[in-house]
């Protein structure tokens, strides 16, 4: 992008930026009169105006002065005017925004909600976008053919397209991930188990024979905090056959969809826990305790197995190489091993609405940041502005910072050169990128994901769309269900271990309408599959 901006004067088109061909000047007339260059830069000859609001995050400076949108004003010749309200009370300021009929010309990280596309769409507001993108997106189109079920996740039942995606295919960023102490094993004499009753041996064996060597009793076999719902349960609740992150519906082999909760799968998943806990397994402050203090017993070397993004965000860097991934387990109710996998699409991320007078120009601008290239622009940066590479293979690359100004990397990304520090963007970003920065944890996940989970993952439910008749439905009865499902879950792990008031619980559901929420998912599961 760097050496793009140098040659503006040439006419910028750089295959690192746009992958289109040669920089010619093939025009286009549109609605608004104003001619769009079909391929190279600029993408209109004279300036234009857009105005734009997104959602800002705490570690972002203002988005006008920030590196990314400078760079592409002068390489496109599209100027950006930016309301970007808190991420603390966007929804708040976006419900307003369309309430009041005064809408921007572009949502750019705008954390649309699939009720927005579908109601803001239906009535007009949000403009069809499939059009445009046939003409002036040729590398989201190249995404679509790549992965079919990015165009699928985003058509809503009206057979239109309203807004536009992250499309993140970094394989250990779509997975929940346990972590087991490889060094603990080994000093025990266990090697890694290969079903739930394994597990539970090797918990035992954790608890009861000095597994740290620090001649103490204080090791914890398994912990958590208490946001267990949605960080530890996906990869546990695996190994009895439930595929989901949270507490709603996942999909069957016969492409039947299940209120889990309801599900015998479900019980049986709480009873191994019951028993983990009764036997002492499980932190006694697991439901109250906060992330942090999680992570402070991991730095003392005191906890067995735990659930996180990368091992040392709870053990730190000087631990970290004593952890390797748990493999998928079996259990009475699930013989073969699965794994949650998420969906690859954040949906949401982009709209134009019936305000703008240059959608043409303005697909051909978002579609940048759909190349690989353009991705990494959007999300990380410039070479040897936020990033350079170590040497001259290019095989690693290192995010940089100016020196005094700010605190981390993260910082001065936000602060600086992106919104990516914290807004979710409509880009495109590859495992392979991903895999050359050279920070210690990477070769870590890439070898545990690839060689522990990916064999055996499986898609959770996946991003639907739902009729505004449906949508009110479900937001009357979800609620509840959801908070209700989260309290007994914590009373049957922790409580009575014979389960005597499990019918009354499933009683429970059914008069709160699990059954039509289920129904309802089936519906539109159905819908998605065609």
């Amino acid at each position: 992008m760097k050496k793009s901006l140098r040659t503006i004067s040439l006419c910028l088109v750089l295959a690192m930026i746009v992958v289109f061909s040669g920089c010619g000047k093939k025009q286009e007339q549109t609605s608004s009169n104003v001619k769009v260059n079909e391929t190279g830069m600029p993408i209109v000859n004279e300036k234009i105006t857009l105005k734009v609001m997104g959602s800002k995050g705490p570690l972002q400076g203002p988005w006008d002065q920030l590196y990314v949108f400078e760079a592409m004003e002068k390489m496109t010749n599209i100027h950006l005017e930016f309301d970007t309200p808190p991420s603390q009370n966007y929804q708040e300021k976006k419900n307003i925004m369309f309430a009041s009929g005064e809408y921007p010309d572009v949502f750019f990280g705008g954390l649309l909600t699939s009720q927005d596309e579908v109601m803001y769409g239906e009535q007009g507001i949000l403009v069809p976008l499939e059009g445009y993108i046939d003409t002036y997106a040729p590398n989201l189109k190249k995404i679509f053919e790549k992965y079919p079920d990015v165009k699928k996740s985003i058509t809503t039942m009206d057979g239109h397209i309203y807004a536009l995606p992250y499309v993140g295919d970094v394989n250990w960023e779509l997975t929940t991930k346990l972590w087991i102490n490889q060094k603990w094993m080994d000093k025990v004499g266990k090697t890694m188990p290969t079903n739930v009753d394994e597990l539970y041996d090797l918990l035992i064996a954790f608890k009861e024979q000095d597994a740290n060597g620090n001649g103490k009793n204080d090791e914890i076999p398994l912990s958590f905090d208490n946001s267990v719902f949605s960080v530890i349960r996906p990869g546990l609740m695996s190994f009895f056959g439930i595929i989901a992150t949270d507490l709603k519906v996942d999909v069957t082999d016969h492409s039947k969809v299940r209120y889990y909760p309801a599900s015998e799968n479900y019980k049986e998943y709480l009873k191994f826990m019951n028993k983990l806990n009764r036997e002492g397994l499980i932190d006694p402050e697991a439901f109250i305790q906060t992330n942090q203090q999680v992570a402070a017993k991991g730095n003392e070397n005191r906890i067995g197995l735990f659930a996180n993004a990368a091992a040392m965000l709870t053990v730190g860097t000087a631990l970290q190489e004593d952890y390797v991934a748990l493999s998928p387990l079996t259990s009475s109710v699930s013989t073969t091993p699965v794994w949650p996998k998420k969906s690859a699409v954040t949906r949401g991320t982009f709209a134009i609405t019936k305000e703008n007078k240059y959608p043409e120009a303005t697909m051909r601008w978002v579609d940048t940041f759909y190349s690989e290239e353009g991705g990494i622009f959007l999300l990380d940066g410039d070479e040897n502005v936020s990033w350079r590479y170590l040497d001259d293979t290019k095989e690693k690359w290192e995010r940089i910072m100016p020196e005094g100004e700010f605190k981390s990397t993260e910082e001065f990304r936000g602060g600086k050169i992106s919104p990516a520090a914290g807004t979710p963007l409509p880009a495109y970003m590859t495992t392979e990128w991903r895999k050359k920065l050279n920070a210690a944890h990477v070769p870590i996940l890439v070898k545990e994901v690839q060689e522990k989970y990916e064999p055996y993952m499986k898609f959770e439910y996946p991003q639907t769309y739902f009729t505004q008749e449906e949508q009110k439905k479900l937001s009357s009865l979800e609620a509840d269900l959801t908070k209700y499902v989260e309290q007994m879950e914590v009373a049957f792990i922790t409580g009575d271990p014979s389960f005597a008031n499990w019918d009354e619980y499933i009683k429970t559901l059914e008069k709160m309408g699990y059954k039509e929420v289920q129904d309802i998912y089936q519906v539109a599961y159905d819908r998605w599959e065609k």
